[in-house]
């Protein structure tokens, strides 16, 4: 098989699984964290502002993420599995500055995450993944839309980059905004982002008492922790069920 088919059928599979992803990459945080551990030797006031830094990092790819969502048609930009589906080309809006938008933004999210933790070989290793299964992905897609769109995304590719963005590209969307949308979709993606900051603050503080004081001793935050996944995850379950059951996020 020549290497460009075996990237893009890996491609496919990536895509796939692309939802599977981020929970590999949190199981393998532990033992990264634990062979290389950096937290002691930063003060308490670098690490807020280093750790709050990633989490302005991941923040502005969440709302990255509902502005693509939120400005794009039905059955494009979705969390379709099975097999590729575009029915009309974006060209506006994100998609004007970047031909990935969406998944710029999971890397800003990633950036973010792997950032909180202070730990560089995390960091590059997450990037590093990152890198290679996204890669193949966008190739996968690119030849869908390559042999969908032709020469319309052969041009579309020739004036806007393929990841990281170009500002000065931006066109308005042409599509209204739909605040219904984005919860109808991005619930699940938000709630995987906040628990995925907790469970590595959780881990990180874990691994520094047992390794320092040679004590497992639960997170200081740990009761702050435990509101915020409930107050997030009873609203994802509202979400999910008025999505499920109901007509109110329907545009």
């Amino acid at each position: 098989m020549q290497l460009n088919n075996k990237i893009i059928l890996d491609g496919n599979t990536f895509f796939k699984y692309r939802g599977q992803m981020p929970i590999f990459i949190l199981i393998l945080a532990i033992p990264i964290l634990w062979t290389n551990d950096y937290y002691t030797i930063y003060t308490t006031d670098f690490k807020y502002l280093f750790q709050g830094t990633a989490i302005l990092f991941s923040l502005f790819g969440v709302i990255l993420r509902y502005y693509t969502i939120g400005t794009t048609p039905n059955n494009t930009s979705g969390r379709n599995r099975n097999q590729q589906i575009a029915e009309t080309l974006n060209t506006t809006g994100c998609y004007s500055m970047t031909r990935n938008p969406l998944y710029f933004a999971n890397w800003m999210i990633w950036l973010g995450l792997s950032l909180f933790t202070l730990n560089y070989v995390f960091m590059l290793i997450t990037i590093l993944l990152f890198h290679i299964i996204y890669e193949r992905i966008i190739l996968a897609e690119e030849q869908f839309l390559l042999k969908k769109f032709k020469k319309r995304y052969s041009n579309f590719c020739n004036d806007v980059p393929v990841f990281f963005p170009n500002l000065y590209n931006f066109k308005k969307s042409k599509h209204v905004f739909s605040f219904k949308k984005i919860l109808r979709q991005e619930y699940s993606s938000t709630l995987s982002t906040i628990v995925s900051f907790i469970y590595l603050d959780i881990i990180t503080q874990i691994i520094y008492s047992k390794k320092s004081l040679g004590i497992v001793q639960l997170c200081n935050d740990i009761y702050m922790y435990v509101f915020i996944l409930v107050i997030s995850g009873y609203i994802a379950l509202c979400l999910k069920i008025f999505r499920t059951h109901t007509t109110l996020l329907d545009d």
